[in-house]
């Protein structure tokens, strides 16, 4: 499927839509080697994390996480920085859904408690993007979830997301073992732009839904 020894495959849950006045609220993240030609789990890191702010009622009805649960259950946002940045030894490739996002709330979760200078160099992958090139809207992961028939479902809770995004990438290999022309490139809405932190080594290209245009570069 690809050529990487490691995958760290993550997904976040926020306090809102902007990165850099927002905080992460829960990190998922599976750490994968390929072993014997298979990627195998590693490492897993599931964990709330304390906010400086009450949750606003919509992030608690799309998340179900509520302030009692970050209070009796959350870490310090530096600890999960720490443990976040372990994983990401070695130079793995970075995989989510929708990477777009995620990657814009760990530029800044790193640079506020890890070092203001850091730049994320590691390849990516954007699995929402390839499903966009083959599929007409709608995007999300539920959807990417139910035409794929994944087994593991989409719940908006961070580990479950990540194994449901495994799930479905392995099954577009399945379809069309391509997997690897998508590694650093981040599909975008044209009418909208991209949003968020352009990384140097990335490519950004327009995706309307179906029409292949990643897969034709």
């Amino acid at each position: 499927m690809l050529e990487h020894k490691r995958i760290l495959l993550f997904d976040f849950e926020t306090t809102g839509l902007y990165p850099d006045k927002e905080q992460i609220i829960e990190i998922g993240a599976i750490l994968m080697e390929k072993q014997n030609g298979k990627y195998v789990e590693i490492d897993a890191f599931d964990q709330l994390l304390i906010a400086d702010k009450p949750l606003s009622p919509k992030i608690i009805e799309i998340t179900h996480i509520t302030d009692d649960m970050l209070l009796r259950d959350g870490i310090d946002q530096e600890i999960a920085c720490q443990k976040f940045l372990s994983m990401m030894e070695g130079n793995p490739l970075l995989v989510a859904y929708n990477i777009q996002f995620d990657l814009s709330f760990l530029h800044f979760f790193i640079k506020k408690y890890f070092n203001q200078n850091f730049q994320i160099t590691n390849d990516i992958l954007d699995v929402m993007a390839i499903y966009k090139d083959r599929h007409r809207y709608p995007h999300r992961l539920d959807q990417a979830v139910e035409t794929y028939q994944a087994n593991v479902k989409n719940t908006h809770r961070a580990i479950d997301d990540i194994r449901a995004t495994f799930e479905v990438l392995t099954k577009m290999d399945d379809e069309n073992p391509n997997i690897s022309k998508y590694v650093n490139v981040i599909g975008y809405n044209k009418k909208y732009g991209v949003s968020g932190i352009r990384l140097p080594h990335v490519r950004y290209v327009a995706q309307y839904g179906g029409q292949k245009e990643i897969e034709r570069l």
